[in-house]
Formats: structure tokens, C-alpha cells, sequence
């Protein structure tokens, strides 16, 4: 069985993973609560992977978690999607499922002008 893919929109401007379009170039990103409980709201959620981007350093710093594979497929075979697989443990969100799985078909993260990863959200937390 393969895993769900959702598509990954993004507004965080300032994370190294960001790329214009709105794209994430992150292989991977970590949903979490953004407080020990349970998350209520979609305040309550963050991108555990936000990386503030810093110049040339910072983008080489964080080259271990770049989907290099999706970005060169996107380069040459344009509207290729070029989404990061997703591991979300908000499980009290209706879109979460055993495995840390998200089974939304896009998922929108927020927080342009981010300075830490608490300053993002999972805009598509749905409370169960």
C-alpha cells in the first residue's frame, strides 16, 4: 500500500524550503503541535521543518532534506509536482490517520514573514 501524498502549498516566504510558486522544496515535512496537548485550532499546529532562510549557508545547511530528485523532474517536465512527502502526529485532526499520516489532498501552510517554526501553521487542521 502506498502512501498519501498530499499536494503541499506554502506561503512561508522565509524558510529555506520555500520556492516561488508557493512550492515546497523540503523531501519531507513534519507537522506538530505546537503545545505538548493536543492541538484545538490551527494555531495550534506548526512546520516543524521551517528553516529560516539566511543566504547561501543556510540553503547548503539544510541540503540533507531538499527533494533534489522532484526539483530536476520539475525543471524538466513543467506543472510536475514537486510536494514533500508529510508526517503529521496533530492526531486530533480529522485528516490524521495511524502511521502519522495526512490524508488530505492539499495541505496549506501559513506564516510569511516566519522568523521560527511557531510562527507557522497547518492552515488545513480540521478538529475532529
Amino acid at each position: 500500500m502506498s502512501q498519501h501524498h498530499p499536494k503541499v502549498v506554502c506561503e512561508v516566504d522565509t524558510c529555506t524550503h520555500w520556492l516561488p510558486g508557493d512550492v515546497c522544496g523540503a523531501a519531507n515535512i513534519d507537522i506538530l503541535n505546537e503545545e505538548e496537548q493536543a492541538a484545538e485550532s490551527v494555531e495550534h499546529t506548526m512546520c516543524k521543518t521551517f528553516a529560516e532562510r539566511r543566504g547561501l549557508a543556510n540553503l547548503l545547511g539544510s541540503a540533507d532534506n531538499v527533494n533534489w530528485w522532484g526539483a530536476i523532474e520539475a525543471a524538466i517536465m513543467p506543472g510536475r509536482d514537486l510536494s514533500p512527502t508529510t508526517t503529521c502526529v496533530v492526531d486530533s485532526c480529522v485528516y490524521w490517520e495511524d502511521g502519522n499520516l495526512c490524508t488530505a489532498d492539499e495541505i496549506f501552510i501559513s506564516g510569511s514573514g516566519a522568523k521560527e517554526c511557531q510562527d507557522t501553521n497547518c492552515d488545513t487542521f480540521e478538529k475532529k
